[in-house]
């Protein structure tokens, strides 16, 4: 049957056992219950911006094997200017249990290898040059990947419902620059309304779906694909041209001396 039980905490009051595991177990319970289907990847938040010595991963929650994993403060996170591709990542530590109960934890780390996807989870990826600064920020939707000095996370994955999602933001910046345009196909419009109104990444099958129908293409997707294919559709409304394969570099590169 369907109940909710409340421990009262009043002077004089005996809490059972049962309460204070009642209160224990909710907000997990809570949580099972509503991304019980969900994948991996990122939840909420984990943010990140760019410093003079690396970049700060901002508070947020992933989603790793049906377990949260948050992140209460802002994170520095230290990064080498070489040059090379270097990968922000996520090692998950297998559960240990001491005397204080079940313990989850996890280790935050920068190099040069790819994560391993039996037991990392990647925030993002960068090449950052002797001298520069990593940024943030983007300039337009064909920014996000810059290839130096410039944090990309078209490759996170994002926690939806059974298959990982594509970063919310890079979403919500194609839709408006696409309605910046007169744009009548009714897929575009429901499609970037969408975009606009979710919190949560959007499900990998809501945009599959819309790709198929505005690209004619049945097929599945990696994250890099799927900005692949919205840069297609955004550059046919804007009349641009991309050069296939092409990664854009960032022009003008400050050198700190």
């Amino acid at each position: 049957m369907f109940q909710n039980i409340y421990p009262v905490f009043e002077p004089k009051r005996l809490l059972k056992k049962e309460m204070l595991e009642n209160l224990r177990d909710f907000p997990r319970s809570l949580f099972g219950l509503q991304y019980q289907n969900y994948s991996d990847g990122i939840l909420y938040g984990c943010d990140i911006t760019g410093t003079e010595t690396g970049m700060i991963l901002l508070p947020g929650i992933l989603c790793y094997k049906g377990v949260p994993y948050f992140l209460e403060r802002p994170y520095p996170v230290s990064c080498k200017a070489e040059g090379k591709m270097a990968y922000v990542k996520v090692h998950f530590w297998d559960k240990t249990i001491g005397s204080g109960g079940e313990e989850y934890l996890s280790q935050i780390i920068v190099d040069e290898q790819e994560p391993d996807a039996e037991q990392e989870l990647e925030l993002a990826r960068f090449k950052l040059q002797a001298g520069a600064r990593l940024r943030s920020d983007y300039v337009d939707f064909y920014d996000y990947e810059t290839e130096f000095d410039t944090v990309n996370r078209i490759y996170v994955p994002y926690a939806a419902p059974d298959h990982p999602g594509i970063w919310p933001q890079i979403l919500k910046s194609f839709a408006r620059e696409l309605l910046k345009y007169a744009v009548t196909d009714p897929w575009d419009c429901a499609f970037c309304l969408q975009c606009l109104q979710r919190k949560e990444a959007m499900p990998y099958e809501a945009v599959r779906a819309y790709l198929h129908a505005r690209l004619g293409q049945n097929k599945e997707y990696t994250n890099m694909q799927m900005y692949g294919a919205l840069k297609r559709i955004l550059g046919e409304a804007g009349g641009r041209e991309e050069i296939p394969g092409q990664t854009r570099k960032k022009e003008g590169t400050l050198l700190m001396l």
